[in-house]
């Protein structure tokens, strides 16, 4: 079996159902370890393939160049000035898609009037359109907006007439929920 690697194409294995061995067809290739990309070290803890820390930006839409797992905080960025609890919450990244979750963001009692606004998002929504997700609370239920060029989302009251969510409506409440959205990187 050859292998061929050069700089331009990367790894290459012939068409395996034509090429044999002491006569017999050639399995179809595996690797037992990881597999690192764009410089990042191949991880030693199992199988998989390794994204460096960095994304390594490719000139080619169709190259996968990018994954990451990781936490975030979701911070009040309504004025109001409110401490949330279980403020740390998980994402992916996949290329430029991200999806963020809330597990538990617990608001404290507020009677405060101010439109609800989070903050802290892992990464700054491109300009083409936020992602929106939906969450229910209590007995209300609330529509998510990834605000555009921003790490911020906006809460709307469900069903129309879409109202902005109000800190108040959300006194004492907590959110759960999952939502996806385009990055700009």
């Amino acid at each position: 079996m050859s292998v061929i690697v050069d700089g331009t194409n990367g790894l290459t294995f012939p068409n395996s159902s034509t090429q044999t061995v002491a006569g017999a067809p050639l399995a179809t290739p595996s690797f037992t370890s990881t597999i690192g990309v764009g410089g990042a070290t191949a991880s030693a803890s199992g199988a998989g393939v390794s994204f460096p820390a960095t994304q390594s930006a490719s000139s080619n839409a169709n190259t996968l160049d990018d994954y990451e797992e990781g936490t975030w905080t979701a911070t009040d960025v309504s004025g109001a000035g409110l401490s949330f609890t279980n403020t740390t919450q998980t994402y992916t990244k996949i290329g430029r898609v991200v999806t963020i979750n809330i597990e538990n963001l617990a608001w404290p009692v507020t009677a405060n009037t101010a439109n609800v606004e989070l903050g802290g998002l892992p990464f700054t929504s491109a300009q083409v359109g936020g992602g929106g997700g939906i969450s229910n609370y209590s007995s209300s239920t609330v529509g998510m907006v990834v605000l555009n060029g921003v790490t911020n989302i906006r809460l709307y009251n469900l069903p129309s007439p879409y109202t902005r969510t109000i800190n108040a409506n959300m006194s004492n409440n907590s959110l759960y929920f999952s939502l996806t959205y385009i990055t700009s990187t």
